[in-house]
C-alpha cells in the first residue's frame, strides 16, 4: 500500500482530467493503492480486533462490529468510532465504484490519499498495545 501510495501521492490533488490521463502503470498504482486499502480496513475490522480481543480472553462470538469496537476503546486499545466508521464507508464507496463520474472518483481517491493514516494509526495502535503486553 504505501509503495503505491508514494507513486500516486506525487500526482495529488488528483482530478477529473488526470484520471483521464493516467497511463497504465499509474493506473496500476491507483488500483493496488485501492486494493490494498480496503484490504487492509477488511482484515482489521473483521480479524484483527476479534483476534486481539480473544487473545485477551474476551468473548466475542455473539458481538456486533460496534460492540467489538467499544470494548477495544474501553480497553484503550483504539479510539475514536466515528473515524472508523468514516473508512469503512470510504472502503465501501472503494469497492462498489462504478467508473461512470469521474470527478466522484477522483474526491474519493483524495480522500483515500488524505485518510491512509487513520487506517495506519489504528493497525499501530494495535500493534503497540500488543507489544507493550508482550502479546507480539
Amino acid at each position: 500500500m504505501n509503495y503505491a501510495y508514494e507513486k500516486i501521492s506525487l500526482l495529488t490533488p488528483i482530478t477529473k482530467d488526470m484520471i483521464e490521463r493516467l497511463n497504465n502503470e499509474n493506473i496500476a498504482h491507483v488500483d493496488q493503492l485501492i486494493y490494498r486499502f480496503t484490504k487492509l480496513q477488511d482484515a482489521i475490522g473483521q480479524k484483527l480486533f476479534k483476534s486481539v480481543l480473544i487473545s485477551l480472553d474476551e468473548h466475542v462470538s455473539n458481538l456486533s462490529a460496534i460492540d467489538i469496537f467499544n470494548k477495544l476503546e474501553q480497553l484503550g486499545i483504539i479510539e475514536d468510532y466515528e473515524k472508523w466508521k468514516e473508512l469503512r464507508e470510504l472502503r465501501n464507496e472503494l469497492a462498489h465504484e462504478h467508473e461512470e463520474d469521474l470527478t466522484e472518483t477522483a474526491e474519493k481517491l483524495n480522500s483515500l490519499i488524505k485518510r491512509k493514516s487513520d487506517l495506519e494509526n489504528f493497525l499501530n495502535s494495535i500493534l503497540k498495545y500488543l507489544r507493550a503486553r508482550e502479546l507480539i
